[in-house]
């Protein structure tokens, strides 16, 4: 048996299903049936039924718990003591982000725990939504986002800054154009958008309610990566980060469209519980990534 196995036993018992412990740990469902059934094979022991919704303790279940909390108490202890003793703080910084976050965390994150080595950081990528929610179930420390939210039990940094561009492929027929594009144009092509909770589809959704533009034929993808490629494949056009344009080594395949009311500015922020603003390590993270992005 491993730690990733007792630490997916414990966080099933803690969350009373496998969605919501995988949601925890940030990995897939049948990842954490996997680890379970490895560990009960190896024990031959049953230690989890299900009953309804809810994952309960076998009886033998519930005896080996009470072992697996004393190791992973142990775990962290040792690991900590471990740390001391090499003159480091050990701690642990949980980052959520979304898709413009993976253009800029991973860079960052690597030079940041180069100059800070007692600092073990793990990321998570995601909707704006998803990651908010993440920050106030206490299962991320801070969430790099674009989105615009305003909540007492939050506190916001800006970081750098975005644009949200129109994007079509070069070969398609709007970009041969470099003059303003009639947005009745528009109406005779597909585009390409987020899913619902993306702070990109909230921004297009009030753009077009505000030009009073109602697109007739849409596709939703729910990652950046694919809008980009179905872009380059001229597939549609769709409203895009320009910081994730920009940064695509195949940025020439893209053209950005002149278009009334784009590009649409936002700050790149970071967010995290009003209760944590004095944490010094997350506030160095935020100093560092500002550092970097020139907020």
């Amino acid at each position: 048996m491993d730690f990733k196995q007792l630490e997916t036993f414990q966080k099933v018992i803690e969350k009373g299903s496998y969605s919501d412990a995988a949601k925890a740990l940030f990995v897939s469902q049948p990842t954490i049936s996997t680890r379970l059934q490895a560990l009960q094979d190896e024990l031959d022991v049953q230690l989890l039924v299900n009953n309804g919704r809810k994952v309960e303790l076998t009886f033998s279940g519930s005896v080996f718990l009470d072992y697996v909390n004393e190791i992973m108490q142990l775990k962290d202890d040792a690991l900590k003591t471990i740390s001391k003793t090499k003159g480091l703080s050990f701690n642990n910084l949980h980052i959520s982000t979304t898709s413009i976050g993976t253009y800029i965390i991973p860079h960052i994150s690597t030079a940041f725990q180069k100059s800070h080595p007692g600092v073990r950081l793990s990321l998570s990528f995601s909707n704006a939504t998803s990651a908010i929610k993440q920050l106030f179930e206490k299962n991320t420390d801070i969430v790099v986002s674009p989105a615009t939210l305003k909540n007492n039990k939050l506190i916001s940094t800006v970081v750098g800054h975005d644009s949200l561009v129109l994007v079509a492929s070069t070969n398609h027929p709007l970009a041969k154009s470099n003059d303003s594009i009639d947005i009745k144009e528009l109406k005779r092509h597909q585009f390409i958008i987020r899913e619902e909770g993306s702070d990109t589809r909230k921004h297009f959704q009030t753009w077009c309610e505000t030009n009073n533009f109602h697109p007739i034929d849409l596709i939703e993808m729910d990652q950046s990566e694919a809008i980009k490629i179905a872009v380059s494949n001229n597939l549609g056009l769709a409203l895009m980060s320009k910081f994730i344009i920009e940064n695509d080594s195949k940025s020439d395949h893209f053209k950005i469209l002149n278009v009334k009311g784009l590009p649409i500015h936002r700050p790149i922020q970071v967010f995290m519980l009003a209760d944590q603003e004095k944490n010094q390590l997350r506030q160095s993270f935020i100093r560092f990534l500002r550092e970097r992005l020139g907020g």
